[in-house]
């Protein structure tokens, strides 16, 4: 068995704590609950009569069509969003040498390092060899050798693949990329496949099992519980349990996604609720309405899903933090 030593400060169990308080804090996640018993689970059991019911069947025959993506868009659209991206890109920086010397010292308490002394310089003169530019980024990007030429060329920035091709290349490669997927989504057009559905059937084979912590029991959808990913998504379920006018509401299975340029996105919930008239709707829960703040590619699976359910298939779609946010 291998033992860990003490920190200075305290124990390794307080240091841990502090660690993941830091890490929570900085990413926005928590972690409770995830240490968990693993005999403390249970299977979700199917609730035929919701199942069978007409208000999932009528829920289910408007969302389950299957579609297929066309994306079109003009060659000079993107070598003018790509320039546009790669402009925005800092200075790549020359190559630079950092020496540290550290004294190691060994007490009762641990292993420390103690710093002594630090040098960080530039290599005076240096000139790295260019390596093939356009063929690394036309096995990144997927595009011609000329739009690529276009681009690098039009950015005004070729003079710094001199400081630090490797830098200059991966700058490069990832501004057309995030160029190619804005534009990919913003001309994004769905259309139905004939004859092709995610059958109902599927969630009569599908086996859920979840430890207990993870689980909140509800009355109102087609299983005895559903199975929550994080806190926002537990408090909207509540928020519909107790909602007189949600009449159903399903968490949808991983395998309900719909396919768009950056793979298969999975919506959260497909809902039915009673305002003047039944609405059957789809909604993606997030710690914010506001998708520009979220990172890019979560951003635009959830642009392409407003396209797939809206335009394509004429079912509202919200992206909501609580159910005020759909009503």
């Amino acid at each position: 068995m291998v033992s860990l030593p003490s920190t200075k400060s305290g124990s390794f169990a307080d240091f841990a704590r502090q660690l993941q308080t830091e890490f929570e804090e900085e990413c926005g996640v928590s972690f409770d609950d995830r240490i968990v018993n693993k005999r403390e689970r249970r299977k979700v059991t199917l609730r035929k009569e919701r199942y069978l019911s007409e208000e999932f069947r009528e829920l289910w025959d408007r969302i389950s069509q299957k579609t297929r993506y066309r994306v079109d868009f003009p060659t000079e659209a993107l070598v003018a969003k790509a320039v546009g991206v790669f402009k925005d890109e800092p200075e790549v920086s020359a190559p630079r040498i950092s020496v540290t010397r550290s004294q190691v010292m060994f007490s009762a308490e641990g292993v420390e390092e103690a710093p002594r002394a630090a040098r960080n310089a530039a290599l005076a003169d240096y000139r790295p060899p260019l390596p093939d530019i356009i063929g690394y980024l036309q096995r990144e990007t997927e595009l011609t050798r000329s739009t690529l030429a276009e681009i690098l060329m039009r950015s005004g920035r070729v003079s710094q693949a001199l400081k630090n091709p490797q830098e200059f290349m991966e700058q490069a490669a990832s501004a057309i990329q995030h160029a190619k997927r804005e534009l990919m989504v913003e001309d994004i057009k769905y259309e139905r496949i004939a004859g092709q559905r995610y059958e109902m059937q599927l969630f009569q084979h599908e086996e859920i099992e979840s430890y207990l912590s993870r689980l909140l029991e509800v009355q109102k959808s087609i299983h005895d519980a559903i199975e929550w990913d994080s806190e926002v998504e537990r408090k909207f379920a509540q928020e519909m349990e107790a909602d007189e006018d949600i009449r159903l509401f399903v968490k949808l299975p991983r395998w309900f996604k719909v396919e768009t340029p950056l793979g298969g996105y999975n919506p959260d919930w497909a809902i039915v609720r009673e305002s003047d008239g039944r609405v059957y709707l789809v909604a993606e829960t997030k710690g914010t309405t506001n998708i520009k703040t979220l990172a890019s590619k979560e951003a635009l699976r959830i642009k392409c899903g407003r396209r797939h359910f809206e335009d394509c298939l004429q079912v509202p779609y919200k992206v909501a933090t609580t159910l005020r946010d759909v009503l």
